[in-house]
């Protein structure tokens, strides 16, 4: 236990024994009666704070699920009471843990009168793009003299994105198409007008349908839109290094994704665990796809050394690679 807790626990067992000492040496009412009211005075303050205490509720959030590098960023942990009464004092242990760089921090936090709405704050450091995990564990609610305490249950561990500040790619060159068309995924949109004739297939919407054609050949006939087929770009990196060193190649990896999406080219994005020289690919075709991409690559720690993914030979016509080298740290805007 903490020294402040003995100290607490220390004047309350002086007062008893000053109240036990009055009663003895003085056969008077008062003191019997202040005996009894020190004696008593533990129960009845967790009595008192009990309500409090059964209807916190204690909540964790960042600013925001996700923040660009090297811009202030904080998690916040708010009492909330559906009693709407105060509890003398929350305590807790914060653990924030980043898997990607491997730095762990722990600290104690507090919250004092936690009335409803009340919050206590601590800032991230975000000079690295990582994911950070930030859990709260060892929740304790104390009574009004701080005597004695309540576990809480534990709260589900939040996270932070932090993501890279896109650098724009130089000399971005995009192949042209190959000449041939595939047919669109259901559910996505094709531009031009190009499609072919098929016979109807159980699950093909009646929009589909070529009504001119199929009453000609006294068959349903539905519409297959076609779209241009490009070759697939694939973006490489080599997943070791040190964090400034991995900062610059993360920039000038986002900057060519955001590129890649601007022009309505889906890629890929594929490195090697450094450890085991695993493959890992990820498919983008839309922001929504690039965050996913971008939490798997924090997923896995980044060493000082580990396996070069090196060239992915001729892909023809089917993808080409762009692979994103190191370098000295990027500037910063």
């Amino acid at each position: 236990m903490r020294p402040a807790l003995w100290a607490r626990r220390g004047v309350y067992l002086c007062a008893l024994l000053g109240a036990l000492a009055g009663q003895l040496f003085d056969v008077g009412w008062l003191f019997h009666y202040i005996f009894f009211l020190t004696l008593t005075l533990p129960l009845l303050s967790l009595l008192l704070s009990l309500p409090g205490i059964l209807g916190l509720r204690l909540r964790l959030g960042a600013d925001s699920r996700q923040t660009p590098r090297n811009t202030p960023a904080a998690w916040t942990l708010t009492a909330e009471n559906r009693f709407g009464l105060p509890v003398s004092r929350v305590t807790g242990r914060v653990r924030l843990r980043c898997p990607f760089t491997g730095e762990n921090a722990s600290f104690s936090v507090g919250l004092r009168g936690a009335s409803p709405g009340a919050s206590t704050t601590w800032n991230v450091v975000t000079s690295h793009c990582a994911l950070v995990e930030c859990s709260v564990s060892r929740l304790r609610a104390w009574d009004c003299l701080g005597l004695f305490s309540l576990p809480l249950r534990a709260l589900p561990m939040d996270t932070l994105l932090i993501t890279p500040l896109p650098e724009e790619p130089k000399g971005l060159i995009l192949p042209e198409s190959t000449g041939c068309t595939v047919p669109v995924p259901k559910g996505k949109a094709a531009m031009g007008e190009d499609y072919e004739l098929r016979p109807y297939r159980e699950g093909d919407s009646l929009r589909s349908v070529h009504w001119k054609m199929s009453a000609k050949r006294d068959d349903l006939v539905v519409r297959e839109l076609l779209a241009v087929k490009y070759p697939l770009p694939v973006l490489t990196f080599d997943h070791f290094g040190s964090a400034d060193a991995m900062d610059c190649v993360l920039d000038r990896l986002a900057g060519y994704s955001r590129a890649l999406l601007s022009h309505e080219r889906p890629h890929a994005v594929r490195w090697l665990e450094p450890c085991s020289g695993a493959a890992r690919e990820y498919a983008v075709g839309c922001q929504e796809d690039w965050l996913r991409c971008l939490r798997a690559i924090f997923a896995d720690p980044v060493p000082e050394t580990g396996a070069a993914i090196g060239s992915l030979g001729n892909g023809g016509e089917d993808f080409y690679q762009i692979h994103i080298a190191g370098g000295p740290p990027c500037a910063e805007p």
